[in-house]
């Protein structure tokens, strides 16, 4: 029983270090009066990095978050293809390929690392039971000892600006701060939906009524 109640004092333990840990960080700026032609439904989505696997991964999962809140969304790399120069008159050419009456433009604009040293610890480790086929306590658990370590977090900003088609006008843009973040999935994943649901709120993108 006394090794059940450690392994809950390290679960325990681990969502009280998530819990401290800063959030994601939202400021929009509207570049006139909310357009006469907002909410756009259909969005063209463009990353613009030099890396081709960071681009696409990104364009995918936004596109992905819009689409989940009933948006139609494409990715521009799979609508133009990589080789083709991510450029003004190749997205025009992907807006009326695709019909997007918005184009959502995202771009890194810092990262900061930061390293942060973890001291040793004892921590539980699961050593399964085979008496019983329906055992659902099928666990025992041994204390190990977990050597010190460095933690290396990022502290992520994009900025993203939102583009009508018509006149190609800026409309609308989000800066977005995501903190202390250990890898590129936890912040592609809370920027884009931190990004759809601002989008959202004000507005700007969401499924015509």
């Amino acid at each position: 029983m006394s090794r059940h109640l450690a392994s809950i004092g390290l679960l325990l333990a681990a969502l009280l270090l998530a819990a401290c840990t800063k959030g994601t960080k939202v400021t929009p700026v509207r570049h006139e009066s909310r357009p006469a032609e907002a909410p756009y439904s259909k969005v063209l989505v463009v990353g613009v990095t030099p890396n081709e696997g960071l681009r696409w991964r990104w364009e995918r999962l936004m596109a992905q978050t819009l689409e989940d809140r009933g948006l139609t969304a494409w990715a521009s790399v799979k609508e133009m293809g990589y080789d083709t120069p991510l450029n003004r008159d190749n997205v025009v050419v992907a807006v009326r390929k695709t019909g997007a009456d918005a184009v959502l433009v995202s771009r890194l604009i810092r990262q900061d690392v930061a390293e942060r040293g973890v001291d040793a610890r004892k921590e539980a480790k699961k050593r399964r039971r085979d008496e019983y086929i329906f055992d659902f306590f099928r666990y025992d658990y041994d204390e190990i000892e977990v050597p010190s370590y460095t933690l290396l977090t990022s502290t992520v900003e994009i900025n993203t600006d939102l583009y009508e088609t018509t006149e190609g006008r800026l409309v609308y843009s989000i800066n977005t701060v995501t903190y202390q973040k250990q890898t590129e999935w936890e912040v592609l994943d809370e920027v884009t939906i931190a990004l759809a649901k601002r989008l959202r709120k004000d507005k700007m993108a969401r499924p015509k009524s």
